[in-house]
């Protein structure tokens, strides 16, 4: 899994032990709390932010409320973009990326009025990040013909140097973001998006109440925090060295905490390397069956893939 190897951070018990009473009360359908410390961070007002159970409640209101007959995608990303667009009924269409990049020419020669457009950034299999000019631009074609732009922001946290795509949003981009992943919590399903008041109101309307759970909502603003921010910067400090060693050695790159890799048969690999007590994402499902995503992991949990790459037995 592309979590954090290093979390989740040792406030999240706590803040499960203390929030133990409120278990006999519903949960605040607002998520007031979160959305407050969220336009703090961001400098955002409370209207432009919803929480949801994760991004992929996210996802399905986005989904729910915008989409009208064609998603746009590129051709490797999460999968759950074209399973919510179809339970709309909607068309999906895969953007071709040569050599395994996402290009912003093709995806805005592509776009039409009414797309709704998903982009993975950083993208998940491949680790590509889009630099702020490159989304710039896309959103400038998105404006242009009035289509929409759901930014899926779930790993930034683990680029080097990203930049605040908050600072560009309208009411033609949706931006999400996840706590899992940075904090390795997917067990608390909690995750937000921001974006233009309309956008956000409109799905308010068609959320299922409650959806955010007590624990959910005390973790999440526990996390958005100082503490928060102190555990961050210390572990992805720690999860950069590490995919400097990886990537030396391995001779690859990702702007994420994840790489996909041509192994020849990723199914196979896969299974030699379970073998081995390792766990990899064979990413047929990508639509790349030659290739295995891995994560960067602890210490110890690197040296064994690594021994385990040099030994070639896939």
């Amino acid at each position: 899994m592309n979590l954090n190897p290093y979390g989740p951070p040792d406030f999240v018990l706590d803040v499960i032990k203390s929030a133990i009473d409120a278990i006999k009360i519903y949960p605040d359908t607002e998520c007031s709390e979160i959305r407050a410390r969220i336009s703090q961070k961001f400098g955002c007002d409370t209207g432009e932010v919803l929480v949801g159970a994760g991004v992929s409640e996210l996802i399905q209101l986005v989904t729910l409320t915008f989409m009208k007959t064609r998603a746009l995608m590129p051709q490797h990303t999460y999968g759950e973009y074209a399973v919510a667009a179809k339970m709309m009924g909607a068309k999906i269409k895969r953007i071709e990326m040569p050599d395994l990049r996402i290009d912003t020419e093709l995806i805005m020669a592509e776009m039409k009025p009414d797309d709704v457009l998903f982009l993975c950034n950083p993208n998940n299999p491949t680790g590509q990040y889009l630099a702020k000019n490159a989304v710039a631009q896309i959103l400038k074609e998105a404006e242009r013909i009035d289509a929409l732009v759901v930014l899926d922001e779930a790993y930034v946290d683990f680029v080097k140097h990203p930049f605040p795509a908050h600072t560009l949003a309208t009411r033609n981009m949706i931006i999400l973001r996840s706590l899992t992943k940075s904090f390795a919590i997917p067990g608390i399903r909690v995750g937000y998006a921001i974006s233009a008041v309309e956008n956000v109101k409109a799905m308010e309307k068609i959320q299922v109440p409650w959806s955010v759970s007590v624990f959910a909502q005390e973790i999440a603003a526990a996390a958005i925090s100082t503490e928060g921010d102190a555990f961050l910067a210390e572990t992805i400090e720690k999860v950069e060295r590490s995919k400097e060693k990886m990537e030396n050695a391995l001779g690859i790159h990702s702007d994420a905490n994840f790489y996909a890799v041509d192994v020849g048969n990723g199914r196979e690999a896969k299974h030699a390397l379970l073998e081995a007590g390792i766990r990899v994402r064979d990413c047929s499902s990508f639509g790349l069956p030659h290739h295995i995503r891995f994560s960067i992991r602890t210490d110890d949990e690197n040296e064994l893939l690594l021994h385990n790459f040099s030994l070639e037995k896939f």
